[in-house]
């Protein structure tokens, strides 16, 4: 392609391409292989809250309607506006009635209302208490280990909206990259295919940078695409739509965009029978119902919206709605607006095509596939970039910077692994989570300013990996984990998996240390090829 290309052309994309991978190339690294993991963030929820049972739903739970009847009779009119019903990650049902408020300690609009969660078999309540969702995080028993990676990904542990704004930018970065790496392959199809040197091995940086480089350009363009849209679109795109098309009405835009339609009724009129709604929707969505929404509680303008996972063969979630009053089926409702467009699938598909969730395990394995050899283009760019210029003290320097954020970050995730675990015994685990991660980043950075040399720093780092991968599964069984075997509760099949590759992992980390591949090549100065 390069050659239907000028000279002064072909410079400006090589320093477009090379200065827009040095200038942010460490913090889209980090992005990437925070998304790599990420991918994996149900199951990483899975496994690290100890990875038993089954996975719950609100047609697994009995007699749900009676019990969401008994916690909302004595209950003022105000919290009914909207009613979360969904199961806990053990089984018991948690009930929401809230209204969208204004929390005065952040100044942004929150949900404030009575969580109720209540015993499954007995009805009784397990926590019943009032505020705003967001000052109460323990109402949620999420794993704080993947809120935290997923936050870190999405964030770049930055407040609101900075840390959106600069993963959008460094979407845009990574498409740049993407284009620009296009047009400047000579034989683009020729590069999927980089043959053997002689000895068995490609012979230079340059051919392996290149051979990761093309497979994954379009998944680097896919990537870059959906990632800005989605970090601009919290960011930006919606409070800018609800300024201007909603006079600054937060609250009405979200019910606009994600509520299902019916003409406004302020009658009492007494609310369906929920159970029969759960297996009406069960039996059409051919899933179970994972959790329900209903809007206005107790009023003739009732709606009462289910949702249920993607089905064999299908890409996106499905959600039914249902008349509140009468329990007529209404039918099916896209994830926004009103009705079907092309507009809102477009939209629906960018969550599922970033994370790789189209498709089940296979897609994501698919996506940690190519954001681990995306990862790779990374790093192998940046230090070719410091090869070509390693007479240079300044870029020797940055050489070792590459090296430190390319296995300490990392060695920093293992770490607040290793905090949440241990966390289990020492009070707050999502504090100890991000605590865990700043300890590991801080040791990764005085290792790098202590040793300063590529090799020793690889080998370093490779080895306290190793250690940390393995030490992983031990740590999550000693610390009340399920055991691969064994009555009480064994681990399920992601866990295994999980634990396994861990261990893996560790295993190929040390013995690439042992025979010294895993130590960074020599940052001396290489000729452009």
């Amino acid at each position: 392609m390069l050659d239907s290309l000028s000279q002064t052309q072909v410079k400006r994309l090589t320093a477009v391409h090379g200065w827009s991978g040095v200038i942010l190339g460490l913090l889209l690294y980090a992005v990437v292989i925070t998304g790599t993991v990420v991918v994996f963030a149900d199951e990483i929820e899975t496994w690290s809250l100890g990875g038993t049972g089954e996975e719950h739903s609100l047609s697994g739970i009995p007699g749900v309607d009676a019990k969401v009847r008994d916690a909302l009779f004595p209950m003022g009119k105000g919290y009914l506006k909207e009613v979360q019903i969904r199961p806990t990650i053990d089984g018991h049902l948690r009930v929401f009635p809230h209204v969208h408020a204004v929390n005065p300690k952040t100044g942004e609009l929150g949900d404030l209302g009575r969580m109720m969660i209540i015993d499954r078999e007995t009805g009784a309540y397990r926590l019943k208490e009032e505020g705003f969702s967001s000052d109460n995080p323990h109402w949620f028993e999420g794993s704080a280990l993947s809120e935290f990676l997923v936050d870190v990904h999405v964030q770049l542990y930055m407040p609101r909206p900075w840390g959106l704004i600069v993963t959008g930018i460094l979407g845009l970065l990574t498409m740049a990259a993407g284009v620009t790496g296009l047009l400047m392959h000579r034989h683009v199809i020729r590069d999927l295919f980089v043959a053997e040197r002689p000895g068995a091995r490609l012979v230079s940086s340059r051919d392996r940078h290149v051979l990761a480089a093309s497979w994954s350009l379009p998944f680097t363009f896919l990537l870059g695409f959906t990632g800005s849209f989605l970090s601009f679109a919290i960011s930006i795109g919606l409070p800018m739509m609800a300024m201007v098309a909603f006079g600054g009405d937060r609250e009405k835009m979200i019910e606009t965009l994600l509520a299902a339609p019916k003409q406004e009724d302020h009658r009492p009129v007494p609310s369906t029978d929920l159970n029969a709604v759960i297996a009406d929707a069960a039996k059409r969505a051919g899933g179970p119902v994972n959790a329900m929404t209903v809007m206005n509680y107790g009023r003739a303008d009732a709606v009462i919206q289910t949702s249920h996972d993607a089905q064999d063969g299908e890409m996106m979630p499905v959600n039914m709605v249902y008349d509140g009053a009468s329990g007529a089926f209404m039918g099916e409702k896209p994830l926004i607006g009103k009705q079907a467009s092309v507009g809102g699938t477009l939209v629906e598909l960018v969550f599922p095509l970033h994370f790789g969730s189209f498709a089940g395990v296979l897609s994501k394995s698919v996506w940690v596939g190519l954001g681990g050899a995306m990862c790779f283009v990374i790093l192998s760019g940046l230090r070719l970039w410091v090869k070509r210029r390693g007479e240079d003290a300044l870029w020797r320097n940055f050489g070792v910077a590459v090296v430190t954020v390319g296995y300490g970050l990392p060695f920093a995730m293992v770490a607040s692994a290793h905090a949440f675990f241990l966390a289990r015994y020492a009070g707050d685990a999502a504090w100890w989570t991000g605590a865990g991660f700043l300890i590991g980043a801080a040791l990764g950075i005085l290792i790098g300013l202590a040793l300063r040399e590529s090799k020793r720093l690889g080998r370093t780092f490779c080895r306290l990996l190793a250690a940390g991968c393995l030490l992983l599964p031990v740590i999550r069984m000693a610390t009340g984990g399920a055991a691969w075997i064994g009555s009480g509760g064994p681990a399920t099949g992601a866990v295994i998996a999980i634990d396994m590759a861990f261990l893996l992992m560790g295993a190929g980390l040390w013995y690439a240390t042992g025979r010294g591949n895993a130590q960074p090549a020599d940052l001396r100065p290489e000729p452009a090829e």
